[in-house]
């Protein structure tokens, strides 16, 4: 078993990764609590990523960041945002992953921001991870398959056709996202 960096080493490891990828500088920002310029930032991308239905309103961001446990992964490129993934605790040891989107799809962003979340989590001593997600979303993208190949298992489903999925964080499950979506290949 290959042994898991800091979470320090584990965000320059995901930047240089991103940087290649995508071609530019990218910088990642853990922000946990209540941060109005960051609050902005999320509504922004949230408006432009996601469908009407699906947009927060800035009260409901701004809610979900004064919640206790409250984590936001963001990356920037070329000093512009141009991902969020955040959540909270529900309870102790476990954390409700609420939302994520990426201005930039097909390059490894969402995956390697989750992971890295994923590995922040695992190392501050969090047990689970839950998620709510579509079965597909407006694109006819398989939302639920994904979340699946990152490790989550389906727990139940909703009459409205959201599905409730959950991960275990052990030793396992944070050696797979790191293997996979961190550390750099030869």
């Amino acid at each position: 078993m290959t042994k898991i960096p800091s979470y320090m080493v584990l965000e320059r490891m995901a930047e240089e990764k991103l940087s290649n990828r995508l071609g530019g500088e990218s910088r990642i920002r853990l922000v946990k609590g209540y941060d109005e310029e960051i609050l902005a930032v999320i509504r922004d991308i949230d408006h432009r990523k996601f469908r009407e239905e699906l947009q927060y309103s800035g009260d409901e961001i701004e809610a979900r960041m004064r919640s206790p446990g409250f984590l936001c992964v963001l990356i920037y490129l070329d000093g512009r945002p141009i991902a969020f993934e955040y959540g909270y605790d529900i309870e102790e040891g476990v954390y409700f992953s609420d939302s994520q989107a990426t201005l930039i799809e097909g390059k490894g962003v969402g995956t390697t921001q989750f992971a890295l979340e994923l590995l922040y989590l695992y190392q501050q001593g969090y047990r689970k991870v839950q998620l709510t997600t579509e079965e597909l979303d407006e694109q006819g993208r398989a939302l639920r398959s994904f979340w699946e190949r990152m490790g989550f298992e389906k727990i139940s489903e909703n009459e409205d056709g959201n599905v409730e999925m959950e991960m275990e964080l052990n030793p396992e499950t944070a050696q797979y996202q790191y293997t996979r979506y961190i550390m750099p290949r030869d």
